[in-house]
């Protein structure tokens, strides 16, 4: 029994020996042997390759509408998107694979085609632009062309940390890099034109978060400067300051996110304050939403923010883990998304934006009784749904509640009425109360 196992420990270490100075394996030991397993395997694994196993079900798809039913929905979670393999084509599989074999790919171009972790976002022309804050790039979903690529990685321009993106009419991309501190100018080919760096005189470098273009007028967060700055989109000079530090109406402490909405105010997340304060353009204060809380309708972490046509305000809070829906009074509506990995889930959200554009691009997502008006796009820092897509619209089917609040008001309206002989009575037909809800 020793000579045996003196035997193997000595075959064992020639093996490591041999293999340590590429000098290759050992020769097979004698035919007694026994078979190995990847001789066993070996037919499973070719029947596998040639496409003849049991084919893999699809996963029924689930529907998620926010308020779910008994309610009516208004918003119907759609899909998410993580990656390359999200919009292209399936390579080539199985026995085509096992005898052309597998291209090498690039570790770096194999990372940048993963959105690692999503910040900004926004859709133009059946393309979403997604800024990836982890991995320095700016990722590109072409719907139309069923491609994805990246740029803003690589060469003497990278990015540093882009954190926001906004598209202005022409195509323009202006891109917030907190890490280097500038908004970066792509035009509509996605080519770098310049950069805009901000005021040499200040308390600190310009760190911008995020930039949006209205009337001609580029408004720049600044985090470092606790402001607003406005610039010539075209020029990059600065033409005036809004706000400064401090917590009173029309001050800020870390200005994150702006957004217009339809009446050309200006709304500004800010996540040191918890609140969004809603200004005119020149930067005068006209109301505050939010404040500092736990409790339903407050924040904790605001940053991006989306407001859409009818005024209604959208807040990713990334402390709850939530999308509040707030209308123009300020008025909290509902919550869209919950802490979790399934479908819809959302995990540390930082950016939502609205398109009325592209939807199509997701039509066939929805459920037949979902007409969806606009798009919803939310980014998530943690977790699997990197970003997650949305539809607000008008749910069409029939709605449980609302069958039975009718039936209850049909059953009070006949207790009421006075008993009259069959006859003498009209022919009725119930009819389905359509349950009120704010837009």
């Amino acid at each position: 029994m020793m000579r045996h196992s003196a035997f193997g420990a000595r075959c064992r270490g020639r093996a490591a020996e041999r293999s340590a100075f590429g000098e290759g394996p050992l020769r097979r030991p004698p035919a007694t042997r026994p078979m190995s397993a990847l001789c066993i395997l070996w037919p499973i694994i070719c029947i596998s390759m040639l496409g003849c196993g049991e084919p893999v079900k699809p996963r029924p798809r689930v529907t998620v509408f926010y308020p779910p039913l008994p309610e009516r929905p208004r918003i119907q979670f759609l899909r998410t998107l993580t990656c390359a393999e999200d919009i292209e084509p399936p390579k080539k599989k199985g026995f085509a694979l096992f005898v052309v074999g597998e291209e090498e790919e690039d570790p770096k171009e194999k990372l940048a085609r993963i959105v690692l972790r999503p910040y900004g976002l926004a859709l133009w022309e059946d393309k979403l632009y997604v800024c990836d804050s982890a991995g320095g790039k700016v990722a590109v979903f072409d719907f139309k062309q069923k491609k994805y690529h990246a740029f803003g990685h690589k060469g003497k321009d990278r990015l540093g940390m882009p954190i926001n993106i906004s598209i202005g009419p022409n195509g323009q991309k202006y891109i917030t890099d907190t890490k280097v501190g500038c908004v970066y100018v792509y035009d509509r080919n996605d080519t770098l034109v310049r950069t805009i760096k901000g005021p040499d005189k200040g308390p600190a470098r310009m760190k911008a978060c995020d930039a949006v273009v209205n009337k001609g007028e580029l408004f720049v967060g600044c985090l470092t400067n606790s402001c607003i700055f406005v610039f010539d989109p075209t020029s990059g000079r600065l033409l005036r300051q809004i706000g400064k530090r401090g917590g009173g109406p029309g001050q800020f402490g870390w200005p994150t996110n702006l957004a217009f909405g339809p009446k050309g105010r200006l709304f500004v997340s800010d996540m040191l304050t918890a609140r969004v304060q809603v200004l005119d353009r020149q930067g005068r204060f006209l109301q505050q939403i939010g404040e500092l809380g736990i409790e339903i309708g407050k924040m904790v972490k605001p940053k991006g923010i989306a407001v859409d046509r009818a005024g209604r305000l959208y807040v990713a809070d990334a402390a709850t883990d939530s999308v509040q829906i707030y209308n123009s009074e300020g008025r909290l509506l509902m919550r869209l998304g919950k802490l979790g990995f399934g479908p819809g889930d959302v995990q540390m959200p930082a950016k939502v934006a609205i398109s009325y554009e592209g939807i199509e691009l997701f039509s066939k997502n929805a459920s037949p009784d979902f007409k969806v008006e606009y798009l919803i796009l939310v980014t998530n820092q943690m977790g699997p749904n990197k970003i997650n897509v949305y539809g607000f619209g008008n749910y069409q089917g029939v709605v449980p509640d609302e069958v039975e609040r009718a039936k209850a008001a049909e059953k009070g309206q006949a207790s009421t009425q006075p008993a009259t002989s069959p006859a003498s009575s009209p022919a009725t037909s119930p009819t389905s109360q359509k349950a009120s809800s704010e837009d």
